[in-house]
């Protein structure tokens, strides 16, 4: 079970990073503990039984900070937003979780109360000094606010941090593009696939990237490396109209009736 994906729209929980993901370990065919009951409950989508199994773990050691993200992500998407947000900060009263803080900054920003947002990322920023996501997140606030100056220290702070996170140079080079700075997101975004090289959605922002800025041939390679990993659609559009817009008319023509023949199959 999966909530947020890692995209780099609105405020980039990209992955954040850190996928905030039902924490899942191997199933176990005899579960010894509500825990590994709830982890065979989530796996069969026997969601009312994992919470419970949840609720029971926590009752006997409250101190499982796997157990309560994975229920407060079960409430979340059940509804329940202010009682995942309550067990979001219960973890990071105990410890600095990464999930939690992405989990609880994604429903923050979602209520809109952005001031709380920037409050709970400058406290992981301070807390989790070699991790790169709080600080990305917070590049996102400044940019949608237009305060590049500060994006672009932030931006240059994740990186800093955690010099081997392929996400923080991706977000940068994204934002590097969006502003026209720089080489406009090439070196990072270079960088960022090196780090990220199975990683779909990242070829597929690496070829933007390259697209504007004016590297067409480039940026079909991207779009390329992209669909061999994932074959999606919209990868497929995209592709169609650079490929159109280079003058590669016969490919294109022929990329779309692919599409074409897809979209009538469903439709039967």
């Amino acid at each position: 079970m999966r909530r947020h994906t890692n995209n780099t729209a609105s405020i980039h929980f990209f992955a954040a990073a850190c996928s905030a993901a039902i924490l899942l370990s191997p199933v176990l065919t005899h579960a010894e503990t509500p825990f590994e009951a709830s982890r065979q409950f989530i796996e069969t989508g026997q969601i009312t039984e994992a919470r419970r199994a949840l609720e029971s773990e926590l009752r006997m050691r409250p101190d499982n900070i796997e157990a309560r993200y994975n229920l407060a992500v079960l409430l979340e998407e059940g509804g329940h937003q202010s009682d995942a947000m309550q067990l979001y900060e219960k973890n990071l009263s105990i410890t600095w979780h990464l999930p939690s803080l992405v989990n609880l900054a994604s429903a923050l920003e979602r209520k809109g109360d952005t001031s709380r947002v920037i409050q709970w990322l400058e406290k992981g920023t301070r807390h989790m000094k070699h991790e790169a996501t709080p600080w990305y997140l917070l590049a996102s606030i400044s940019e949608k606010r237009g305060d590049t100056v500060s994006a672009t220290i932030q931006y240059n702070q994740a990186i800093k941090a955690d010099p081997l996170n392929g996400f923080a140079y991706l977000n940068h080079a994204s934002f590097q593009s969006r502003q026209q700075l720089g080489d406009m997101g090439l070196k990072h975004g270079a960088k960022a696939i090196r780090l990220l090289p199975q990683c779909a959605p990242c070829w597929k922002s690496y070829a933007s990237i390259l697209k504007h800025a004016g590297k067409g041939e480039a940026s079909i390679e991207a779009y390329q490396h992209s669909l061999a990993l994932n074959p999606d659609i919209n990868t497929r559009r995209e592709l169609v109209g650079l490929l159109r817009k280079l003058g590669y008319l016969d490919r294109a023509e022929q990329m779309q009736r692919g599409i074409n023949s897809r979209d009538r199959s469903r439709a039967k």
